[in-house]
């Protein structure tokens, strides 16, 4: 019953943050503001990253503290790297940092996580070698980190796509009896409270302290021991619970190398705008991102259920289908470009390209948000 009290403790201070961040971005012109490469309307506030945090972190430390049967000691590591990042992506939201700054913040985060022992240990049967482990864990945090900060382009796409995630995630522990189930259900109530405002139209946008803080704590909070059963499916589980994020941004990076591009250019081919390109509104485009990833949610809860070699091959067929649905995606928002470009050359080319000069702080901000 305690557990309850915190998680709907986490979601009431969230809610109730909400509209003070709102005001506080007003008083201070905080927004994110529109230009010619944006298609949201109005300046919006965009520190709402700010109430998801401070929410997860009263609720989650006082519940750590009060909790006899875990050490606190064990989750200071990953508390840490979690400020850390929070902290420097407020000033990035703020004074947009370079680049390097960001990059170098990131990786001193990851290795504090990675070098105290949080790491993936196996792939299916495979344990893994330690030096491969630790590489792969601190790839995968990086990684993640910034996929969740890329996906952030339309409204509620981020925090439903991560409260999605994260309940997932808290099931499966539950399931095996880990505390880390209760931290799970505290951050999705904390990003609750936040798309209570981020839903379309948003009144309030999470920023990168947002982004970044989800991204940090999806890549991280899977790195918990578990079961033999979850421990053999795990790293399969979370590549596709995150794979939207983790799809499209690894589409965006080899489009840009393709066409010669720098890795920050900005373009309007990524997935929410490849379905606006196919006839979808704003809202439709979220509603069928957030149904394809439900999908992908059930089929891992059902895989645990099942035998580990069974739950695997529904894992991979999951992965095949989604792959499938990238895909198809792809191919048609291509041949829908390629009709336009037949008949207004000009017009189509304003998909591919930003109309205002592009800077390295916001080269990856391409947002399509109301």
């Amino acid at each position: 019953m305690i557990k309850f009290i915190f998680i709907g403790s986490a979601f009431l201070l969230s809610l109730a943050l909400m509209p003070i961040i709102i005001l506080f971005c007003k008083k201070f012109s905080l927004y994110d503001y529109t230009n010619a490469r944006k298609i949201h309307s109005g300046n919006i506030p965009r520190l709402g990253g700010i109430g998801i945090t401070v929410s997860f972190f009263a609720a989650s430390i006082i519940f750590l503290m009060q909790t006899k049967e875990i050490d606190l000691t064990n989750y200071i590591p990953i508390l840490i790297s979690a400020f850390i990042i929070f902290a420097f992506a407020i000033l990035d939201d703020l004074l947009n940092l370079p680049a390097i700054v960001k990059l170098i913040v990131q990786l001193v985060a990851v290795s504090i996580v990675t070098v105290k022992g949080y790491r993936f240990t196996q792939i299916f049967a495979w344990h893994l070698p330690l030096a491969f482990s630790y590489i792969l864990t601190f790839c995968w945090i990086l990684g993640v980190i910034n996929a969740f900060n890329l996906i952030d382009g339309l409204d509620g796409l981020c925090s439903s796509l991560s409260i999605t995630t994260i309940t997932t995630l808290g099931i499966l522990y539950t399931f095996t009896h880990n505390f880390e189930s209760t931290i799970c259900f505290i951050l999705a109530a904390s990003i609750l409270g936040f798309l209570v405002f981020n839903w379309p139209p948003a009144k309030l946008f999470m920023g990168d302290n947002g982004s970044q803080f989800l991204g940090f704590m999806i890549a991280t909070i899977p790195l918990y021991t578990s079961d033999e059963v979850l421990e053999y499916n795990k790293f399969l589980i979370m590549i596709i619970l995150t794979a939207f994020p983790v799809f499209d941004t690894i589409a965006a990076i080899w489009r840009r190398i393709r066409d010669k591009k720098s890795i920050l250019s900005p373009d309007r081919s990524h997935l929410h705008h490849k379905l606006l390109n196919l006839g979808y509104t704003k809202t439709n485009a979220l509603y069928t991102i957030d149904f394809m990833q439900i999908l992908l949610c059930a089929a891992v809860l059902i895989s645990y259920f099942l035998e580990k070699e069974k739950g695997s091959a529904l894992l991979l067929e999951t992965l095949v289908f989604i792959t499938m649905f990238f895909t198809i995606i792809h191919f048609t928002n291509r041949k829908v470009l390629m009709l336009k470009n037949a008949k207004n050359p000009e017009e189509a080319a304003k998909i591919h390209a930003p109309d205002d000069p592009v800077t390295e702080e916001n080269a990856e901000k391409e947002d399509i948000r109301n």
